[in-house]
């Protein structure tokens, strides 16, 4: 059986990036977000202010391998370091330092560089537990201060438990405060029984995954520095195991989410995949078997799990993966469409806000908008005490057209034709 696993390889930018991946300016990683089609901007930008310090945070949402490879038409570049990249200001609106997290994987199976038939043979350095947690980070402020943060966020309940160990963990404190002094990315996986997946963690901690030079990108080998870890957890590593040798270990073991490997492609350079165990694919829901009920692809695809799917078809199923690929892009610009939608009209709800307040303001926005399919959204926003975002409540639509496979079906096929379900048995 195919498994979940994430690859990443660039061919064509080992000519001019060392380490393959090309790390952004700010000015870039704004291009990416506004680059082409604006409505259907696949990167996007959180701005925060800690600590009195404006940070901005990038993220991509539902993004494909092209989005990747040709963020910016006509520009040399790739985006593969976009996920959870922060770049941190000083008060007169200069830089003052950019910080990188984990370079995007692929699965095996998914694109062309990830193919079995083509990473088969790269050399592995060594093989890390795949911990089942947050990804955890940090950075550090003008004054010093040093602050963690979730992928995204430095607000969530996951970024309040980073801080809380950083702040009580004094092994943790110092390793990470040498590591920003030195220029160096320390990522974590932060775990907790509070903030299960499906593995059960009894304590609240940080397991050290990665450590990554901070204005190269270039990966530094934990071995090296494990003088400075002390007490610190790290995911543990192996490296005498052949890559189909765990295959068939992901195949057979239990109660783990799988392994991260370290390979050494062939021109030299550092490539890392993941693998998940059959085990963990079957307690988290991803299974195969659910290819042919676009219901529950579409579910995949808004819960951002399909990546897991398609690491399980075979390399040789080539309909399956385009009419998947079809899928994707009909959800996903459903979901963007959607989202605008309900920006433009909460829009003219913030115009009005500067004539009407409170009880008036609701009573005059619902006596001319009342009748638009996204007012209750538009409410949901407005009346919300957890700073609803227009996007999330577009996967709430999104799922509601396609809570019931008959109904998903017809939806689909209303948006390209080329998907025809007449020969395919409904069985709800």
């Amino acid at each position: 059986m195919y498994f979940c696993m994430r690859i990443l390889k660039i061919n064509e930018y080992m000519s001019i990036n060392k380490h393959r991946t090309h790390i952004p300016t700010y000015e870039e990683a704004v291009e990416m977000c506004t680059s082409g089609n604006k409505k259907n901007a696949i990167f996007y930008e959180n701005k925060y202010v800690v600590d009195g310090y404006n940070v901005s945070v990038f993220n991509y949402r539902l993004a494909q391998y092209t989005d990747f490879t040709n963020p910016i038409p006509g520009k040399d570049i790739n985006a593969h370091e976009m996920r959870g990249i922060s770049f941190v200001f000083n008060k007169d609106g200069s830089l003052f330092d950019r910080y990188i997290l984990l370079e995007k994987f692929f699965n095996l199976n998914q694109v062309p560089e990830s193919m079995y038939s083509v990473v088969k043979n790269y050399k592995i350095k060594y093989v890390n537990n795949k911990e089942d947690g947050s990804v955890a980070s940090f950075i550090k402020l003008p004054n010093g201060k040093v602050v963690g943060k979730s992928k995204m966020s430095f607000e969530s309940v996951q970024a309040d438990g980073i801080n809380r160990v950083y702040n009580n963990n004094k092994d943790i404190k110092e390793f990470v405060d040498w590591t920003l002094d030195n220029d160096i990315s320390a990522i974590f996986e932060y775990v907790a029984p509070h903030n299960r997946i499906v593995l059960r963690y009894s304590d609240e901690e940080l397991i050290l995954l990665k450590l990554r030079d901070n204005k190269t990108g270039k990966h530094i080998d934990i071995k090296d520095h494990l003088d400075k870890l002390k007490g610190i957890k790290v995911a543990p590593f192996e490296n005498d195991k052949s890559l189909d040798e765990l295959i068939e270990l992901t195949q057979i073991e239990t109660d783990k989410e799988g392994c991260v490997v370290h390979a050494i492609d062939d021109k030299g350079h550092d490539f890392f995949f993941k693998m998940k165990t059959d085990w963990y694919c079957q307690r988290h829901g991803l299974l195969t078997n659910d290819l042919y009920r676009e219901n529950v692809i579409v579910k995949y695809i808004i819960n951002d799990d399909i990546d897991d799917i398609l690491g399980q078809i075979p390399e040789d199923e080539v309909e399956a993966r385009e009419r998947i690929d079809i899928i994707i892009d009909i959800v996903r610009d459903e979901l963007n469409n959607i989202s605008n939608e309900i920006d433009k009209l909460h829009s003219k709800y913030i115009e009005l806000s500067k004539e009407y307040s409170g009880h008036y303001l609701n009573k005059f926005f619902a006596k001319n908008y009342k009748k638009s399919k996204y007012f209750s959204a538009v409410m949901a926003i407005t009346n919300s005490h957890h700073n609803r975002d227009s996007y999330d409540l577009a996967k709430q639509i999104v799922r509601k057209k396609c809570d019931r496979l008959e109904k998903c079906r017809k939806w689909l096929s209303s948006k390209d034709s080329s998907l025809s379900f007449n020969n395919q048995k409904i069985d709800e």
